[in-house]
């Protein structure tokens, strides 16, 4: 699988995310700048002499106007966002994911982004109607998930992709 490449315009929002060719394209053409890059880069050559760092994210020069998109709160959105592990034992199978309310729906949580958590059966029914500090575990501290996050098929999001990305 290829890598990816994040879009920000020139007011560092978020715009797109593309595979490394394309962005390299984009540099090239001399549209955008690269502001990160991966350890990574193009086998150009059978001598390697010539070496181009894959572009991690790049900042195109003009604002693009892109509508704001709204994520929809779902279980499949909660569960790519938490990227189907339990947030409390890290548990990654998928037939036993469950939906979690960090603040328990009896003690009146709501059903928000902030709010929601994918969690194992077993850690789900251990905590039954207690809140996280009850239960004494960490708070997982969920997010709301940018659009793009959920609109391509990510596996791990850069480390330098999180500031751009509201993380």
């Amino acid at each position: 699988m290829s890598k990816k490449a994040l879009i920000i315009d020139r007011t560092y929002m978020a715009r797109a995310i593309v595979n490394v060719e394309r962005a390299f394209t984009i540099v090239y053409k001399g549209n955008a700048e690269v502001i990160e890059e991966y350890d990574e880069y193009f086998k150009l050559s059978k001598s390697n002499k010539l070496k181009i760092a894959k572009p991690s994210i790049i900042k195109v020069f003009s604002y693009v106007n892109v509508p704001y998109h709204k994520v929809p709160i779902t279980k499949q959105n909660v569960y790519k966002r938490d990227n189907h592990t339990c947030v409390y034992c890290g548990c990654k199978n998928r037939q036993t994911l469950t939906i979690d309310h960090v603040i328990p729906k009896s003690k009146g949580g709501k059903d928000t982004f902030e709010n929601m958590v994918t969690a194992c059966f077993d850690c789900n029914n251990e905590k039954d109607s207690l809140d996280v500090e009850e239960w004494g575990k960490p708070h997982p501290n969920p997010k709301r998930p940018h659009h793009l996050m959920l609109m391509k098929q990510i596996k791990e999001i850069p480390e330098g992709w999180k500031p751009f990305l509201f993380f």
